[in-house]
């Protein structure tokens, strides 16, 4: 077993944070303050629960759109008719025009939504999106491992550097410049885009709705960088990278993006998703002209340790109260840690691995992976791992278990989360079970669907075999049969990052660019 790395007892408790109470008289009026936990998504999408009239609804976080709409799959039969129109401008070039349409009554988790009207968009599939409109005075902080955001008063981009400055050692924080588009008044900052000997650097608006990035075809292949081939007469569709930046070494690499063949923006090259800044803790304050990104600082490279007689492991972070992640003190027993017989780290000594701070300032391994477990409003469980060290061969997080007492369940199925070669702070999440998994390891499923949580238990370097991106997957122990759920990606579900020189093929319709419909 190459590479593997014990982890014991890191894991974090199911749990949302709690808003005000509920009741229609105590709801709040106001996003500030609040906290809402993420739809759960392999993918990072900013997107929570809302409820429009009676209906249960996908309320979109989108911070480049000026204008905030609603689908007209969200009315049953003809929806509303429209009090005017509005035509506003769009990040990728050129103007839209938008009836405008009453709203019933509109909320955002506990939040009272102050809006009465917005755009109509075509879209079949019902969905609201908040725009700048309901946005532009909030500051935006997504936790990626907790799939949450929180929204809290927009500040000057300076407060946000002093408080970089006086941060803990723990952390690497970056404040990047936001500037604003001059006509459509959505965030721009400077991007750089590497492939070979090519680059690409300049403005990108910076986008929350879909999960992936995209790059202006034109000025792309005129900087020299090639997308990925296509059948004969089809248009490019995506680009593979070797890096994203907003700083050097502050990004993603490598990279699959989308490629834009209409981009006719004359102030951007394209759009930065999720993908990119969606690896740090990530603060969108567009108002105030910041992005901050942080993310658990590294340390040297050092030989990963050699398997110890007895396998006494220690713990990266222990639970604490409303399922927070606390690091657990420097040399204290972690969890389930008592016993002598627990395996141990069976990674060779000459190989070398980045270390990762805790909270307190030193450094280890186990604090370069991450769990968050909860439970979902359906009552399944769904779990988000997150890998903080750079994955120059993937990696697999293990996971175990855990019954309603606390104990571990015994199913007969391995289970854990898979990562691609990538740099540090990939993330991913699955419910565990996920439906199909019943049509096929209907034993497994059955057994992990009696699992109240898990807990992190083994890391081993590369990805598993089966799971060509960031994946959970099952292996049947009895049959050896593995399935995986995997992340999308602008290629298409689970499809792995290919080399440029081979043939790419068209994404399916779900995962391209979901712009709302212009219904004129």
């Amino acid at each position: 077993m190459r590479g593997a790395f014990l982890l014991v007892g890191l894991m974090m408790v199911a749990g949302c944070r709690q808003g005000a109470a509920s009741g229609p008289s105590s709801k709040p009026q106001g996003f500030a303050g609040q906290t809402l936990p993420l739809l759960a998504s392999p993918a990072l999408r900013l997107t929570v629960a809302g409820r429009l009239g009676t209906r249960a609804v996908p309320v979109v976080l989108d911070v480049a759109r000026p204008l905030s709409l609603v689908s007209k799959g969200c009315f049953e039969g003809e929806p509303p008719a429209p009090e005017g129109t509005v035509r506003a401008p769009e990040p990728a070039g050129g103007f839209r025009s938008w009836p405008v349409v009453p709203l019933p009554a509109f909320s955002v988790g506990p939040v009272v939504s102050p809006m009465r009207t917005a755009g109509l968009s075509g879209e079949r599939a019902c969905a609201v999106t908040l725009g700048a409109d309901v946005l532009e005075p909030l500051a935006l902080t997504v936790d990626p491992l907790r799939r949450e955001v929180t929204f809290t008063a927009s500040r000057p981009r300076e407060a946000y550097a002093a408080e970089a400055r006086g941060s803990e050692a723990a952390r690497e924080v970056y404040v990047v410049e936001l500037n604003r588009e001059p006509l459509g008044d959505w965030p721009l900052l400077a991007v750089r885009v590497r492939q070979g000997g090519a680059d690409l650097t300049g403005p990108f608006v910076l986008g929350s709705r879909e999960p992936f990035s995209r790059l202006a075809v034109g000025p792309a292949e005129a900087q020299g960088l090639q997308p990925l081939e296509t059948a004969a007469n089809l248009p490019a569709r995506t680009f593979a990278v070797d890096a994203v930046e907003v700083a050097e070494g502050v990004g993603a690499s490598p990279l699959v993006v989308e490629a834009a063949g209409r981009w006719d923006s004359p102030s951007s090259l394209g759009r930065l998703g999720p993908d990119v800044w969606g690896r740090f803790t990530a603060t969108l304050d567009a108002k105030g002209g910041a992005l901050v990104l942080r993310r658990p600082r590294v340390g040297p490279l050092t030989p990963a340790p050699a398997p110890v007689s007895g396998g006494v492991a220690a713990s990266a972070t222990a639970p604490a109260p409303g399922g927070a992640s606390a690091p657990a003190p420097s040399g204290a027993p972690a969890p389930g840690e008592a016993s002598a017989s627990s395996s141990a780290s069976a990674a060779s000594p000459s190989v070398e691995r980045q270390r990762c701070a805790h909270p307190d300032g030193t450094f280890s391994e186990e604090a370069c992976y991450g769990l968050h477990v909860r439970r979902e409003p359906d009552g399944s469980v769904s779990v988000s791992g997150a890998v903080h060290r750079d994955l120059p061969e993937g990696g697999r997080l293990h996971l175990e278990a855990l019954g309603a007492d606390g104990l571990r369940l015994e199913t007969g199925c391995g289970v854990g989360l898979s990562f691609p070669a990538t740099s540090r702070g990939l993330t991913t999440q699955h419910r565990l079970p996920w439906t199909s998994l019943a049509q096929a390891l209907p034993a497994c499923h059955a057994a992990l669907s009696a699992a109240a949580s898990f807990k992190l238990a083994l890391f081993e370097e590369g990805r598993q075999p089966e799971c060509p991106t960031a994946c959970a997957f099952v292996t049947e122990t009895a049959s050896r049969r593995t399935l995986c759920e995997c992340q999308p990606t602008p290629l298409g579900e689970g499809v792995a990052l290919p080399s440029r020189t081979s043939p790419s093929r068209e994404p399916p319709p779900e995962e391209r660019e979901l712009e709302p419909e212009d219904p004129r």
